[in-house]
């Protein structure tokens, strides 16, 4: 079964001004924010995708950035396709921003697709312990500091009067083009055409009951696979399921989608991710924001105390026996949920 990278092959001859936009092309786009391209010359002036590409290429080989998790290696395979490709490789590239703190890991990107439309990218999560602290802290806090990042970076990048814009990214980030353009400018964010959150997180009740959400419910489409966790955290609504190659956590990798022709292959939920989503929401449903926030801190204030800044370090054996070790005063529930979501979202991804 075919994938984005076969996906990118395939209509690799065919300009955007010939075939519009899909959603392809937005997991294409989400997926490619997950490399660093702050060493290259990518905010000097008026630079291609191919030559920003080529660039990072010529400096980072795919046994090293492997090695910062599967995410960084699928993008950097996809990479190499597009810069050969004509759909893609003189598509303008702008805006670059990374940004990492001790609270907050953020990065997004702006490609111009055609005269009349642009598409804005956000990173997921990637191997630093801080976007997986901003993940958890979703669910008890509104914005999280990549919220407001994203937020000011629609509004400083969407023009009143330019081309229309496709709000993006894959996990986190999926998320983050939900909550900026709910939150941007009213005005500006006339300019959005759509959202694609593609297995982010959703939103809290208060949240998923605003008039700012109501307000951007038409433009926004939420992609899962059918074996979803990261996708089903939180409220959300008009999931559109599509099949994986994998399961469970594993299907969250964005090169596992199947792709039938320019579309994904469309499915239904698991049994299993239905599971995990119910226990997720039953231990919700008993501990409200200043209890969620406590066991956060206990949680990622025992990592953050073992000097352990990504899940490279996490996986390894005798952090994780620091870890539980050190987990005391939280209750039996939580600390089983605690290691269920550990195991499941950030030892199997």
């Amino acid at each position: 079964m075919a994938n984005i990278i076969d996906y990118v092959r395939k209509y690799g001859d065919v300009r955007f001004e010939n075939k519009k936009f899909n959603e392809v092309d937005n997991l294409v786009f989400s997926v490619l924010t997950y490399l660093d391209f702050t060493n290259t010359k990518i905010n000097e002036n008026c630079h291609t995708l191919e030559e920003i590409g080529r660039e990072y290429l010529l400096k980072n080989t795919y046994k090293d950035i492997r090695k910062l998790g599967i995410a960084m290696g699928d993008a950097y395979l996809l990479l190499k396709e597009v810069v050969e490709q004509n759909r893609y490789r003189h598509l303008i590239v702008s805006n670059y921003i990374y940004n990492t703190k001790r609270d907050m890991q953020f990065s997004a990107i702006t490609f111009r697709v055609t005269r009349g439309l642009e598409c804005i990218a956000f990173e997921g999560t990637d191997q630093l312990i801080s976007g997986w602290r901003e993940d958890f802290e979703m669910s008890c806090s509104f914005p999280v500091p990549s919220h407001i990042e994203a937020t000011k970076y629609l509004n400083e990048h969407v023009r009143l009067f330019g081309p229309k814009v496709i709000v993006c990214g894959h996990s986190k980030g999926g998320n983050l083009a939900l909550v900026a353009a709910m939150c941007m400018n009213k005005l500006k964010c006339q300019r959005i055409k759509t959202i694609y959150n593609n297995d982010g997180p959703g939103l809290r009740d208060a949240e998923f009951e605003s008039s700012n959400y109501e307000r951007v419910l038409k433009k926004y489409i939420h992609i899962v696979p059918h074996s979803t966790l990261v996708g089903a955290m939180m409220h959300n609504s008009n999931y559109l399921v599509v099949q994986s190659d994998k399961e469970n956590i594993i299907s969250h990798a964005a090169m596992t989608w199947q792709v039938v022709g320019d579309h994904f292959k469309r499915s239904r939920r698991s049994e299993r991710s239905l599971d995990a989503e119910r226990r997720l929401w039953s231990w919700l449903a008993k501990h409200d924001d200043v209890e969620r926030k406590k066991l956060l801190e206990a949680i990622f204030g025992t990592i953050e105390g073992c000097d352990i800044l990504d899940t490279v370090s996490l996986a390894k054996a005798r952090n994780l026996i620091k870890i539980f070790r050190s987990s005391k005063g939280i209750d039996k529930e939580s600390k089983d949920l605690m290691v269920s979501l550990f195991r499941e979202v950030i030892l199997k991804r």
